[in-house]
């Protein structure tokens, strides 16, 4: 079976639980139920793109955020750009989203690409902060390729609920290195469909977060 196109999300679901990856992505045998604080995410990541692409001011329940899409639309050369679907083949060459040979599929919230060989990628988060940046080195990785002029990438998490940023900053001689940290998840991916062989993995997740309730593992949800 080929690999379906992957994104960190799906990536980080198949490693979380190889069954419950296959569940819900490949069967489509269960439907994972959206919790109001995606709807929500979902709602505020919409506002700030419509602010940024189209200046439509930010409604009153997330007003408090427009010092920060100022300080977007301020950095210096082309105006940012909002949503911006990504795609890279197998080849690690940019494509289309929906191109016969896709095999990784992002969306950037915010990107900015300078006249000076930089760019800026930042990534809306609603939730609560940490410390991993998968997800951005794979928008690094991107811009790398898709625009060979660019030497620096600087990448950012904008958090919603205290205000802030967190980042790091990625170079082009790090391209090898970066891509290194995903091929174990990805070589165990493409092994789980070529073999059709999915493992459940036990975790917290299986305290009824997770929708695959006839797995071994699964348990009612923890009274508090």
């Amino acid at each position: 079976m080929k690999p379906l196109p992957w994104s960190h999300t799906s990536l980080d679901d198949f490693v979380n639980c190889p069954l419950a990856y296959y569940e819900k992505r490949v069967a489509k045998s269960v439907i994972e139920t959206r919790s109001d604080q995606m709807i929500w995410g979902e709602e505020v990541h919409k506002h700030f793109e419509l602010r940024i692409a189209e200046d439509k001011p930010l409604p009153q329940d997330v007003a408090a955020h427009e010092p920060y899409m100022r300080r977007l639309l301020a950095l210096p050369g082309p105006r940012g750009l909002a949503e911006q679907k990504i795609a890279l083949n197998t080849r690690l060459q940019p494509c289309g989203f929906f191109d016969a040979d896709v095999w990784y599929r992002g969306v950037i919230d915010f990107m900015h690409v300078a006249s000076d060989q930089t760019a800026t990628v930042v990534d809306y988060k609603t939730g609560k902060p940490h410390s991993k940046f998968k997800q951005l080195k794979l928008f690094a990785l991107w811009v790398f390729a898709q625009y060979p002029a660019i030497k620096t990438v600087k990448v950012r998490y904008y958090w919603t609920q205290t205000f802030n940023e967190t980042g790091e900053i990625y170079q082009r001689s790090q391209i090898r290195a970066l891509w290194q940290e995903f091929m174990p998840d990805l070589k165990q991916y493409a092994q789980a469909f070529r073999e059709d062989i999915w493992q459940p993995r036990q975790s917290g997740l299986c305290y009824g977060w997770c929708p695959v309730v006839d797995c071994e593992f699964w348990k009612p949800k923890k009274r508090r």
